[in-house]
């Protein structure tokens, strides 16, 4: 953050004349000397992080003292890990349209097909195919499965309004995500416009006055400020980090190399720790944390990928990359098998709750799992949802 505030005061008056040239750097060079590799090995932690997360979360454990607080410790770390979302959203976004834009071929109704078909209709196929599984298996596990869920349920999903329908969260909780990301998908022509318009300082505060003064305003009117039913509005700051990220990035400028350092790890672990303590000394800090917390997340694992592309085998980063592409699908179907199949299933057999060490073990089972069953299947989902609106 340091880094960005320094590099963007001192361009902020060339910003409006450099939006859209070409970028200083060969975009070739740029993919093989791990500028987007990063992204894909964040984006595979993040995942794996979520999975287990969602393993340790809905899986019921025993108490075992230190284990138990091990697994509770874990459980919240990994929960962290999502913001990495947000950012890397935001930054993917932006390299796209700034690539699109130097090639002269931005197209913004080939940008929402594109979106729709990679994103909205493999979460449509994932909810019906959820709700069939629900309504098979509730008259066999109807003890284990003890909401039941009807058509205004499905309905919420469907029409990406599950955050304003409190009972319909625990039809799948780990879906609050994608009203809010659809959210800031639809914001970014708005933001972006913003972003070519007014220097990164202003910008940057027109993002926080968004962010904040909706959370201040739904408390003031008494809406739950919490994930499942979080509005777009609330992460529009980490979002547009994400995009000053990857436009610094397309255009090659320094503050982002510099965070390749151990000075931002510890300034991230600092971030990370107010946040915890905001959470903990402060009646309201739990609203207001999340950009400490997104930071707290960014910057180490930044710091990380950038070791691992230097002195890891390349295996290690091809599996972090394989994990990227299949994670949108992991991210979808790990919350159904979860809920639906494995834990009646285990409640059944009288296997739960777990012993907390075992749970932790079989969180990284079930991770490994997820992927290898998303590799199996995603080309069918992607399939489908090309064939109901083939990209032009």
């Amino acid at each position: 953050m340091a880094a960005m505030v320094v590099c963007v005061q001192n361009s902020r008056n060339k910003s409006r004349d450099i939006c859209g040239q070409p970028p200083p750097f060969n975009q070739k060079k740029t993919e093989t000397t791990g500028r987007l590799i990063w992204m894909d090995i964040l984006r595979g932690i993040a995942v794996l992080s979520v999975v287990m997360h969602h393993w340790l979360l809905f899986m019921p454990y025993s108490d075992s003292n230190f284990f138990s607080q091990l697994n509770n410790m874990i459980c919240g770390i990994e929960g962290t890990v999502v913001h990495l979302f947000f950012i890397l959203s935001g930054t993917g976004l932006s390299l796209s349209y700034f690539n699109s834009i130097h090639r002269n071929n931005l197209k913004w109704t080939w940008w929402a097909t594109n979106k729709i078909t990679k994103v909205i209709l493999p979460y449509f196929l994932v909810i019906l195919l959820t709700y069939l599984l629900y309504r098979l298996l509730y008259p066999i596990f109807n003890d284990s499965l003890k909401n039941r869920f009807g058509l205004g349920t499905l309905f919420a999903y469907i029409t990406f309004l599950r955050n304003f329908y409190p009972d319909g969260s625990y039809f799948n909780p780990t879906l609050w995500f994608m009203p809010v990301i659809l959210g800031l998908y639809l914001l970014f022509p708005i933001l972006i416009k913003l972003f070519r318009q007014s220097s990164r300082p202003v910008f940057i505060a027109i993002s926080l006055l968004i962010t904040y003064g909706s959370i201040v305003l739904c408390i003031f009117l008494g809406y739950p400020v919490k994930h499942q039913s979080a509005l777009p509005f609330f992460f529009v700051i980490e979002f547009s980090i994400g995009m000053i990220v990857g436009y610094s990035t397309w255009r090659g400028h320094c503050w982002v190399d510099s965070l390749k350092t151990l000075k931002f790890v510890f300034i991230g672990a600092c971030f990370y720790i107010l946040s915890w303590a905001l959470t903990r000394y402060f009646p309201y800090g739990n609203f207001f944390n999340d950009l400490l917390t997104a930071f707290g997340v960014f910057l180490p694992l930044f710091y990380f990928s950038h070791l691992l592309i230097e002195f890891s085998p390349r295996f290690h980063i091809n599996i972090f990359q394989n994990i990227s592409r299949e994670s949108y699908i992991m991210y979808l179907i790990h919350g159904p098998i979860i809920l639906y199949i494995l834990r009646p299933f285990l409640t059944e057999m009288d296997l739960l709750p777990l012993h907390p060490a075992i749970s932790i073990l079989c969180s990284f089972i079930f991770a490994g799992s997820i992927y290898f069953f998303s590799r199996f299947i995603s080309p069918t989902i992607y399939s489908i949802s090309k064939k109901l609106l083939p990209l032009q």
